[in-house]
């Protein structure tokens, strides 16, 4: 384990005392609302669907205008609803057209940030191969790398405004929790994004954390899963969390096909409460317990082998050790996951954190692939423009400070995947692992190697008891039959007499 800074202490978690958000007008996208407020009217459900696919599949934007719709409902959403409850306030583009960043405005003045990522397009910059090219050494680079690609859009979303996780490499974590979104404004996100350029894969890794604003990220992704809707696949969205154990293990439950990412940074839980302080509420053992019950629940229900993506900020002298790079393959060889290695992002925290070298981050790499881990190490999108793994800090109208974005990024000369070709099947790029990881058909084989022994273990108990039962009637028998004859015995004794 790499030793720690003396000026290195992390503070506890932020929440600030906030009262609850009365939204008015609510958001068309709202799914729970909007059905509250149907049946409270006994309009029929299945009327709010045909408006949705009205506005998102046919380009209406008026749903007066829509003539199938029933009079009652255009009355409720009239009175009620809008179909914007926010506003792109500005838009940031990257130096090679990469990545925009967008400053969305909600109703109540709050402002939150959503990141287009394009790939497949440009040549991205990539740390790891900029700093050996400066460094005068040879980068061999593959001649069809660079649109070895189709293009396609990935939107990282926010789901709250600030995060009360206090990640100390975060900018969002200096905030403290400001307010949750509701549903309808992640959904308005995607909406906004949308009109830039079609988005095919929705990642919930911009601010705030989602399994914290639990009910609303999941009517969200149902919303973006509905084919009446938003039409994306499960496999289009990938939820990202420091590990809310509770929260983990009902999303494993209620939509196990989307794609998960762990912000795990540490192998231990002494380095991972100095790093994420939310994680004195969880220990690490408990959030590994638990992403193993998420592999197995979807492992279940997938086609195909899944994978868990591992985010591991690599921070200087912080958690880059050699010790912590064998200590963090033992715990993650035999898991059906890949490893993304973050180099750390300068960005505004009160710490004086240092982004490892070049040398240190191969060598880090390479220690935890010997362990049969797939890695990948991160490729900078956007970083120009302050939208990089924990950089999203927006210095606003009002002063305000909003954060932390993680987009994805790749090995040295090698085309970005993104995190969905990553983690669902996909021929994502990574560093291949020195011995393959277990895949979907070892996770069911154990499962069934489990049951047969509790089955062996049933049936061996039922056996030795059905022995000592027919032992028991057995020797009941027998003493009978003594017992007897040597009543016949002593009978014929006395007669005798």
């Amino acid at each position: 384990m790499s030793s720690q800074p003396e000026t290195f202490s992390a503070k506890e978690p932020v929440r600030n005392v906030r009262k609850k958000r009365v939204l008015w007008p609510q958001p068309l996208f709202d799914e729970p609302m909007v059905l509250a407020a149907l049946k409270k009217e006994g309009v029929k459900e299945h009327n709010a669907y045909k408006m949705w696919r009205g506005i998102l599949h046919d380009g209406h934007e008026d749903v007066n205008a829509m003539d199938h719709l029933p009079k009652a409902l255009k009355t409720i959403i009239s009175q009620n609803f809008a179909l914007l409850t926010s506003t792109v306030v500005k838009t940031t583009e990257s130096k090679d057209s990469s990545t925009t960043k967008l400053l969305v405005k909600l109703q109540d003045g709050h402002l939150v940030e959503s990141v287009i990522m394009r790939y497949g397009c440009v040549q991205f910059s990539n740390s790891v191969l900029e700093s050996k090219k400066s460094e005068g050494l040879e980068v061999k680079v593959q001649s069809d790398s660079k649109f070895r690609s189709n293009p396609r859009a990935t939107l990282c979303i926010s789901s709250q405004v600030g995060c009360s996780m206090g990640c100390t490499f975060c900018a969002t974590g200096t905030m403290g929790l400001l307010d949750n979104l509701c549903a309808g404004e992640i959904l308005e996100q995607l909406y906004h994004a949308n009109k830039i350029v079609p988005i095919r894969n929705v990642v919930f890794m911009g601010m705030g954390e989602p399994l914290d604003n639990y009910s609303a990220v999941l009517a969200a992704i149902r919303g973006m899963t509905d084919v009446q809707r938003f039409s994306l696949k499960y496999t289009q969205v990938s939820v990202s969390t420091v590990g809310v154990v509770p929260r983990l293990l009902q999303l494993a439950r209620d939509v196990p096909k989307i794609n998960l990412a762990l912000s795990l940074h540490a192998p231990n839980q002494e380095i991972r409460t100095q790093i994420v302080p939310s994680a004195k509420a969880w220990h690490i053992d408990r959030i590994m317990d638990a992403l193993d019950e998420f592999l197995f629940q979807q492992n279940a229900v997938c086609s195909r082998p899944r994978n868990v993506l591992i985010e591991y900020v690599l921070i200087a002298n912080v958690n880059d050790s050699d010790e912590t790079a064998h200590e963090l393959g033992l715990l993650l060889r035999d898991r059906t996951i890949i490893l993304n290695v973050i180099p750390y992002n300068p960005t505004e925290v009160p710490f004086d954190y240092k982004p490892p070298s070049v040398e240190r981050t191969d060598r880090f790499n390479n220690i935890v692939r010997t362990y049969g881990v797939r890695t990948i190490i991160r490729q900078e999108l956007g970083q120009d423009i302050d939208s990089a793994c924990g950089q999203l800090v927006v210095k606003t109208l009002a002063g305000k400070t909003s954060a932390s974005s993680q987009p994805d990024e790749t090995q040295a000369g090698k085309p970005p995947p993104d995190v969905e070709d990553i983690v669902g099947g996909g021929q994502g790029v990574f560093s291949p692992p020195s011995s393959p990881p277990i895949q979907r058909a070892r996770l069911r084989r154990q499962a069934k190697a489990k049951r047969e022994e509790v089955s062996t273990t049933a049936n061996e108990v039922q056996q030795t008891q059905r022995s000592q039962n027919v032992f028991t009637t057995l020797l009941k028998v027998i003493f009978v039959c003594f017992m007897a004859y040597v009543l016949v015995v002593l009978d014929r004794i006395q007669g005798q007499r």
